[in-house]
């Protein structure tokens, strides 16, 4: 692995470097506000890297959640990998050694890139492959350890309250992400129920009728249910399309 390869992923992984900077600075920070301490981001990023899945992941870890809630709620988030693992398969054959490890770090950034660049006819593709899902995690971590790290710093300088209102981080991504999808798939009906059962079983919870750690997996499988009940066989069909 030579100095020609590296630099090669460099180039093109430099947009995805802009963005996870932003974004692992604003999970860090989300992290420690939680009162987490700021190595284990870091240890959470290294081993977890899984972008909207950590941002959750700390809500569930905040809230109590239990874990089969957040296997649930984290396997249902990331299904989407499964697809990407498929779509790679011919691109990944002959990866050796490499292997393990590109399918552990395959993110929508990394997918994206890998997908539709071409690889310089002087470089080793499975090494540049390598090279730039490597440099994606490392944006990834960086920004993590930014995060954390200035945040646990303001906090010791008690200049932590200059942050408040960051932990609406969490749920503003997800506002977005919700908008890409509908935006996109211009399906309307799986959005709504999620937010009307999601709202029913925070009433459900105030009421008393069961504890918080199952209000996300009650409005998950009322959703589900509601979905089935509406469209029938049709609606894994509409899912795959």
């Amino acid at each position: 692995m030579n100095r020609q390869i590296a630099f090669a992923a460099l180039k093109i992984s430099f947009p995805v470097f802009l963005g996870y900077m932003a974004i692992g600075i604003g999970f860090g920070i989300l992290f420690s506000n939680a009162g987490y301490p700021w190595w284990l981001a870091l240890v959470c990023s290294v081993f977890m890297y899984a972008g909207s899945g950590q941002y959750f992941a700390v809500a569930l870890f905040s809230s109590g959640a239990s874990l089969s809630e957040i296997f649930i709620v984290e396997f249902l988030l990331g299904i989407r990998h499964i697809f990407y693992g498929l779509s790679m398969i011919s691109k990944y054959r002959g990866a050796g050694k490499y292997k393990p490890y590109l399918i552990f770090a395959i993110t929508d950034e990394t997918f994206a890139l890998l997908q539709g660049v071409t690889v310089p006819k002087t470089v080793e593709k499975y090494s540049f492959y390598f090279l730039v899902s490597l440099f994606d995690h490392i944006y990834w971590c960086i920004g993590t350890v930014i995060g954390a790290a200035g945040y646990a710093i303001l906090e010791r300088c008690n200049l932590s309250g200059c942050l408040a209102g960051v932990d609406f981080a969490l749920t503003s991504l997800f506002i977005v992400m919700l908008i890409e999808q509908l935006k996109v798939s211009k399906d309307f009906l799986p959005a709504i129920f999620g937010g009307v059962f999601g709202m029913l079983a925070v009433v459900l919870f105030k009421g008393g009728v069961f504890d918080s750690s199952n209000i996300i997996w009650t409005a998950i499988c009322a959703s589900l249910g509601a979905m089935f009940l509406v469209r029938g066989s049709h609606f894994f069909k509409a899912e795959e399309k």
